[in-house]
Formats: C-alpha cells, sequence, structure tokens
C-alpha cells in the first residue's frame, strides 16, 4: 500500500515539475522579440488591462475595482478544486500577457507563478499587506495548500476572502496595484473601491444580525473551508474530512453524537466534492446535504447565500428544491 502511494505522489510531482518547464518554455518563446507584435502588450483588444486572477473570487475583487478598464479573469475555473487543478499550456499563453496575477498564496498558484518566470507579467500577492490570518479552526492539516509561507507557522486557514474585512484588504491592494500600472484611472479605481468595500460592510453586517441568534454553534462541513466566515459570525465549523482525508469510523461517529446533541439537520458540502460519507452521515442524523461554495466570484451574493442555508440548517428547515 505504501509503495503505491508513494509511487502516485512521485508521478504527480512528476506532472507538476513537466507542467512548469512546459510553461516556462512556453513563456519564454512569446517573448522572444520578433515572434510576435509586441513585447508584452499587456492589453486586451479594445485597450483593457489584461488581468488575471488564481481564483474566483480574487477575479471577481479585481473586475468591481478594475471596471471597465480592465479585463480579469481567473485561472482556476469555476467548480474545480484548487488541490488538484494545473492550468493548460494554453491557460499560460494567456497568463503571459497579463500585466497581472493577483494571488493569494494556493500551491497551484505558486506553480503558475514558476511558469512565469521568463515574462513580464507581475505576480502580487493580494493577501499583503492587512490580511488577518487565523489558524484552521480545530483542524490539523499537513498538506501545503493549508501552510501559510511554508515555514514553521503552523497551519493558517487561506481562504481568506470569507472574511468581508479581508475581502476589503484584498480590494485595497488591487486598487493600488492597478493605480500604480495605470495611473489615469486612479480615481475611477478609488470610488469603485469604496463603492466594493460599502457593499462588503453591508453584507457583513447583515451576516452578522442574521446569525446572532446562533452565536456559538457548531455547523458541519465536509471540508474545513469556512474558519473565516464562522469567525466573522461567531461560529465555528466541524469538518467531516479529517487531515485532507476520508474521515475515520471514529471520527463519523463522534460527529454523528454532536449532530444529534444538537440536533443538527443538515451538513454542508463544497461543489468541489463529492464525498459519499457525507450523504451517510445527514442519513444517520436523518438530515440533508447542503452546497456551500467557498469559492463562487461573486463574494457578496455568495456570503448572503451562506447566511440563508446556514439558517435553515440550524432551524431544521428542508431546502425549497427537495
Amino acid at each position: 500500500m505504501e509503495k503505491n502511494i508513494l509511487g502516485k505522489g512521485c508521478r504527480m510531482d512528476f506532472r507538476r515539475k513537466f507542467f512548469v518547464l512546459c510553461a516556462m518554455l512556453i513563456a519564454g518563446l512569446i517573448l522572444v522579440p520578433g515572434c510576435g507584435e509586441e513585447k508584452h502588450p499587456d492589453r486586451s483588444e479594445n485597450g483593457k488591462l489584461l488581468i488575471r486572477a488564481g481564483l474566483p473570487p480574487v477575479a471577481f475583487i479585481a473586475s468591481r475595482v478594475g471596471g471597465e478598464r480592465v479585463e480579469s479573469k481567473s485561472m482556476l475555473p469555476e467548480g474545480r478544486s484548487p488541490h488538484d487543478y494545473s492550468p493548460q499550456p494554453h491557460d499560460v499563453l494567456d497568463l503571459a500577457r497579463a500585466k497581472f496575477l493577483f494571488v493569494t498564496r494556493l500551491s497551484f498558484e505558486k506553480r503558475l507563478a514558476e511558469s512565469l518566470k521568463n515574462a513580464a507579467t507581475r505576480i502580487v500577492d493580494v493577501t499583503e499587506p492587512g490580511v488577518e490570518w487565523i489558524p484552521f479552526d480545530g483542524v490539523a492539516h499537513d498538506c501545503e495548500e493549508h501552510s501559510r509561507d511554508g515555514h514553521d507557522h503552523g497551519a493558517m486557514d487561506l481562504h481568506v476572502w470569507l472574511s468581508l474585512e479581508n475581502a476589503s484588504v484584498i480590494a485595497e491592494n488591487i486598487c493600488r496595484a492597478l493605480s500604480e500600472a495605470d495611473p489615469e484611472g486612479r480615481e475611477y479605481y478609488e470610488a469603485n473601491l469604496a463603492a466594493l468595500k460599502k457593499e462588503f460592510a453591508d453584507a457583513e453586517n447583515f451576516a452578522k444580525k442574521e446569525l446572532e441568534p446562533w452565536r456559538g454553534r457548531e455547523f458541519f462541513v465536509y471540508h474545513p473551508a469556512f474558519g473565516y466566515f464562522g469567525h466573522m459570525t461567531g461560529l465555528r465549523q466541524v469538518a467531516v474530512e479529517l487531515d485532507g482525508r476520508e474521515a475515520t469510523p471514529a471520527h463519523l461517529l463522534e460527529i454523528i453524537r454532536k449532530a444529534r446533541a444538537e440536533n443538527v439537520k443538515v451538513i454542508f458540502v463544497q461543489p468541489q466534492f463529492n464525498p459519499g460519507s457525507t450523504r451517510a452521515l445527514a442519513e444517520a442524523i436523518d438530515g440533508e446535504v447542503e452546497e456551500l461554495n467557498p469559492l463562487e466570484a461573486d463574494i457578496v451574493s455568495n456570503t448572503r447565500r451562506m447566511v440563508e442555508v446556514l439558517k435553515r440548517g440550524f432551524t431544521g428547515e428542508r431546502s425549497p428544491e427537495k
């Protein structure tokens, strides 16, 4: 068993290294003088600044701040998990033409950055400065996606955009980068930033007010991605998944015991996962499975939707679609 696991890991590591090598070669070819009309155009055909982000929520923020002056797109497609996603060569071709790549600290973003060593695309960590980091809420992870910077700081939660205060910080950092690259648009970007920050503040106040009756309660999720949302609203997530793996029978029994004691009727799962254990768990507590998507692009709408779904979970109200 150990040999099979090791072999699979080695093959995955080889594929990732091969991808990075191919991507660097592609990026290098793009930037060879004479191979194109411009060395690094970084603008679309209609003159918009080309922006790429690792994640859909960050691309959404960049689009809202940049408005009509930018073309913003996520490298991670909607519905895909960052844990097993590797961009294709055509994605790298597209990325190498962008002015910016806005990243957080997920491992696939690091691989994207490695592919751009020979490109003029500027890589910006939008979590710096100012994002408030929290550790994973009661869950120990050993995978690199959940390490803050690869050093010995413990397991930090990287889903920072699910705190709307952090989302505002990310928006500020994006606004700063765009203003430096496009000084003529500074006032436009700052006006968009102010409007977006107000939307974030309104959504945060809504979430806190609506979930106040259940402050201090636990909610049950498959993958522990909602620590920031819980921290913001005074709730605490309990994860079915343990250390990045399927739950053990003992862990499932403990969750069932907790859920029954608190009369929990909903187990939340991300659309990026399809775990059978979650549905079995829902049946064991005579409940149901509901989707919560931490990677939904529209952070404002997603926050309001998560509030409504959580309220149904706490009240035991069945989903109207079921």
